[in-house]
This record gives C-alpha cells, sequence and structure tokens, in this order.
C-alpha cells in the first residue's frame, strides 16, 4: 500500500514535470500548487485560482499543479514543515520558483497564507484574512505584496471605511419604549442530550430481544397450527351417530377455530418482531461498521481503521 501511494503521486509529479519542460523557450519556470487546509473544495479551488492569477504576472513561465504541497513533499521524501523542503521540491520537479498556499476557516473568517519560494532564496510569505463572502479583488489586495519584487515598498491596502457619525439620545419616551420589561431569560438545557456510552448498542440489545421473541412467537404458531391441523381431521372422521357424538363434534370445532386464531396470531406477532429486530440489527451494523482506508504520513503511508463493535 506505500510503495502504491508513492507511484501514484509520483506519476503525478511526473506528468506536472513533463507539461512543465515540453515548452523550452521559457527559462524561468514558476509552478503554483492547490491551496490546502480544512476549507470546502469550492473555496480552495476559488483561492487556487486568485492566486494563480496574480503569479502569471511574474515574469516567467507560470504553470499549475494537481497535487497541493504537503502531498507533493511526501512524494519527494521530506517533512514539508522543513526550510529546505521547498528547494528538495523545486529540484525534484525541475522548477525555479514555488508558489502555494493553506487556509483555515473560524467563525465565518477565513486565514489564508501564500508563501513563495525559489531556488537559494529564503521562503517568502503573506497572510490575509476576510469573510468568505468578500469578493476576489480584496483578497488579492492582501496577497498582492508577496508578488512584488524583493524589497519593493507594499502596495496600499483598501481605505478604511468612514465612522458612522454619532447618533442623537433618544428622547425619554423612546428610551423607556425600548427599555427591557423584565430580565433575559436564560436559555434552558437543550432538547435532547447526545446519546452516551450506554446507548451505542441499543439497537443491537433490542433486536436480538425482538428476534429471539419472534423466532419463539413464530415456533409456537406452527405448532398451533399442527394442533389446529390435527384437531381438524378428528373432526373430518368423526362418529356423526349420536346426540353424544355431536357434542363432541362442536367441542372439536370450538378447539379447532381457537387453535387457528392463535397460530395466525402468533404466526403474524413473530414475523413482524423477526422483521423488527432484523432492521434493527442491520442498522446497528452499518453503524458500527468498520472502515480501513489508507492515510498518508511522512515517510509513506499507513492503513487507518474507522469503526469498530
Amino acid at each position: 500500500m506505500k510503495s502504491l501511494d508513492r507511484e501514484v503521486i509520483a506519476a503525478a509529479i511526473v506528468a506536472v514535470v513533463v507539461a512543465l519542460t515540453a515548452p523550452a523557450a521559457a527559462s524561468h519556470k514558476i509552478l503554483v500548487l492547490p491551496v490546502e487546509g480544512a476549507i470546502d473544495a469550492a473555496t480552495r479551488n476559488r483561492l487556487t485560482a486568485d492566486i494563480a492569477r496574480l503569479a502569471r504576472s511574474l515574469d516567467g513561465q507560470v504553470a499549475s499543479g494537481s497535487a497541493t504541497f504537503a502531498d507533493t513533499a511526501l512524494a519527494v521524501g521530506c517533512d514539508p514543515r522543513a526550510a529546505s523542503c521547498s528547494d528538495e521540491v523545486m529540484a525534484t520537479l525541475g522548477v525555479d520558483e514555488l508558489v502555494w498556499g493553506a487556509a483555515s476557516g473560524d467563525r465565518g473568517q477565513i486565514r489564508l497564507v501564500v508563501r513563495r519560494a525559489a531556488r537559494g532564496a529564503a521562503v517568502r510569505e503573506v497572510s490575509t484574512t476576510f469573510a468568505s463572502g468578500d469578493a476576489g479583488d480584496r483578497i488579492a489586495a492582501g496577497i498582492a505584496p508577496l508578488f512584488a519584487p524583493p524589497g519593493a515598498p507594499p502596495e496600499p491596502g483598501p481605505a478604511p471605511r468612514p465612522a458612522a457619525p454619532p447618533s442623537a439620545p433618544p428622547s425619554p419616551a423612546v428610551a423607556a419604549a425600548q427599555a427591557p420589561l423584565g430580565p433575559a431569560a436564560e436559555p434552558g438545557p437543550p432538547l435532547a442530550a447526545a446519546p452516551g456510552p450506554g446507548d451505542d448498542h441499543r439497537d443491537r440489545r433490542l433486536g436480538i430481544a425482538l428476534a429471539a421473541a419472534g423466532g419463539g412467537s413464530l415456533v409456537l404458531g406452527l405448532a398451533l397450527w399442527v394442533s389446529y391441523a390435527s384437531v381438524q381431521d378428528s373432526i373430518d372422521h368423526h362418529a356423526t351417530r349420536t346426540v353424544g357424538d355431536f357434542r363432541d363434534l362442536t367441542a372439536l370445532e370450538d378447539r379447532a377455530g381457537t387453535y387457528a386464531i392463535a397460530s395466525d396470531v402468533f404466526v403474524i406477532a413473530g414475523l413482524v418482531a423477526g422483521g423488527l429486530g432484523g432492521y434493527l440489527l442491520y442498522r446497528d451494523h452499518h453503524r458500527h461498521a468498520v472502515t480501513v482506508a489508507p492515510a498518508p504520513v511522512p515517510g509513506g503511508a499507513i492503513l487507518t481503521v474507522t469503526g469498530g463493535l
């Protein structure tokens, strides 16, 4: 599994290298890698497009990669947190500059950190924070200084919004109308608490009990059905010559009717209970299913196991 992950990532890197080295006219090659981080894919793609648009203003051939810096460093075999890892990545990919970014979100705000590395130079970075609904121009203005030549003065940021003029104090009548009628009510307890450890396998226990009860009810119903068939056979061959024969025949018919009704009730109840128990066991099985998946780690990959009994 470890060698397979390395081969897949290495194949992607080789494809990027071939795409970069195909046109030999450009001497300075710049590679922009996708933005990584714990935000939605649409926002990451939009930020990657903004970074690539700014990178195209640089002097050189600009291309976009398909793997993040962390994945590329993993394939190369270096620690993405090490200062020299960017030089190893650039040497492996055959590029002169590398641009990548990482984003994180918190309470509707997104923090973007963009890094730019060149061969033989220290890694430069810039960070900006913006709201998730801000336009691309505002985001580009925050990271534009990274794409200016070293030592150039930073571009002026957006002008601050003018402060609202102070409003006149409300009249006594308006202030009395806006005053709270009483102390604010404290928030009550949540409507439903999260299930505790004891409720984790409630479906399994209830499913087993219903399946066992349904099986017992079904067996009892079949036994009553056999008894009904036996009594019905006695009715079919009973003598009808005397008054006593008719009395016995009536009693047998009453007993057969009771067996028939009871057998139907127990069979139906057994099927319903067994079906419900089977559904609960099926739902518990899917809830606690075990998932095995590969997870990349520095230097290779491991298998992660999710779920359990």
